[in-house]
C-alpha cells in the first residue's frame, strides 16, 4: 500500500517537473520569437511600465504576449502529455484516459 502512494507521489512530481521543463522552454521560444517578429527598427518594450514607451506599443506588446503565453501554454502541456504517454504508456496523472 505504501509503495503504491510512493509511486504515485513520484509520478506527480515527475508530470509537474515534465510540465515546468516544457513550459519554460515554449516561454523562451516564444518571448524570441516576438522579439524577432516585432515591427519597425525598436526593440519590443521588454518593460511595458517604463515611461519612456508609448501607450500604444505597451498595449501592443502585452496584447502580443498575452496570446504568445496562452499559445506557448498550450502547446507545452499537450507536448508534454505526448512525451508522458509515449515514455509510460499511461495518460498524465489527472488526466482521464481517452
Amino acid at each position: 500500500m505504501a509503495a503504491a502512494g510512493y509511486r504515485r507521489g513520484m509520478e506527480s512530481f515527475s508530470w509537474k517537473a515534465l510540465s515546468l521543463v516544457t513550459g519554460a522552454a515554449a516561454a523562451i521560444a516564444v518571448r524570441n520569437l516576438l522579439s524577432t517578429m516585432w515591427p519597425g527598427s525598436n526593440q519590443p518594450p521588454l518593460n511595458p511600465a517604463d515611461r519612456r514607451i508609448n501607450w500604444t506599443d505597451a498595449l501592443a506588446w502585452g496584447v502580443a504576449s498575452g496570446i504568445g503565453a496562452g499559445l506557448a501554454r498550450v502547446v507545452s502541456k499537450r507536448t508534454a502529455a505526448a512525451a508522458w504517454e509515449k515514455a509510460t504508456g499511461n495518460p498524465p496523472p489527472g488526466i482521464k484516459p481517452a
